[in-house]
C-alpha cells in the first residue's frame, strides 16, 4: 500500500550489504552515519504515525490539495531535519535499527488498515516544505522520504569506502 513495502525492501536490501563497522562510520563531522540515517527514518515514521493519530482524534476536518511529494527524492534541495527527528545515536547495530524500523512499519500498516482512504483525505497537517498535506499523502511521503535517505546512505557508503 502506498508503495511503502517496495521502498522499504530497497532500504533492507541496501543495509544487508553494510558491515556493522561501516554502519557507524561518518564521512565527516557534519554528516550522518548510516545508523544515524536509519534512526532518522525510524523517528520520522514514528512522528508521522503519531501526528496522523492525533489529527484524527483531536483535529478538525481540513482537506489539502495534492502535493508533488515524489520530489522528496531530489537531494539537490537540502532540508534540515527538525530537532525532534534528528538522530542522537540510539542504535548501536544494524539489527537494532531493523527491529525499530519494523515496529514503526507495523504501526503504519495498522494505521492504514484501520482508517479509510476517505478519512485520511479529510484531515491534514503541514509539512515544512510542501505545506498542508492530507494524511494519505503523509503516509505515502514515508516511502519517498526513505528513498531520499537511501541515496544519502549510498553516498555515505561510497565516501567511507
Amino acid at each position: 500500500m502506498y508503495g511503502l513495502e517496495d521502498k522499504r525492501k530497497l532500504i533492507q536490501d541496501f543495509i544487508s550489504q553494510v558491515s556493522e563497522e561501516d554502519a557507524g562510520k561518518k564521512p565527516s563531522d557534519d554528516t550522518w552515519s548510516i545508523l544515524e540515517v536509519l534512526e532518522h527514518l525510524y523517528l520520522m515514521e514514528n512522528f508521522i504515525v503519531e501526528q496522523i493519530n492525533d489529527v484524527i482524534k483531536n483535529g478538525t476536518k481540513e482537506s489539502a490539495s495534492p502535493k508533488p511529494i515524489e520530489r522528496t527524492t531530489n537531494r539537490s534541495h537540502k532540508v534540515e531535519a527538525p530537532e525532534a527527528v534528528q538522530p542522537s545515536g540510539t542504535f548501536s547495530s544494524i539489527q537494532e535499527a531493523r527491529d525499530a524500523l519494523e515496529k514503526t512499519r507495523e504501526a503504519t500498516m495498522f494505521l492504514t488498515h484501520n482508517k479509510s482512504g476517505d478519512t485520511l483525505q479529510q484531515y491534514s497537517f503541514p509539512h515544512p516544505s510542501f505545506g498542508a498535506m492530507n494524511l494519505e499523502q503523509w503516509v505515502e511521503f514515508i516511502g519517498w522520504h526513505e528513498m531520499r535517505h537511501l541515496e544519502q546512505m549510498k553516498e555515505v557508503q561510497e565516501q567511507i569506502s
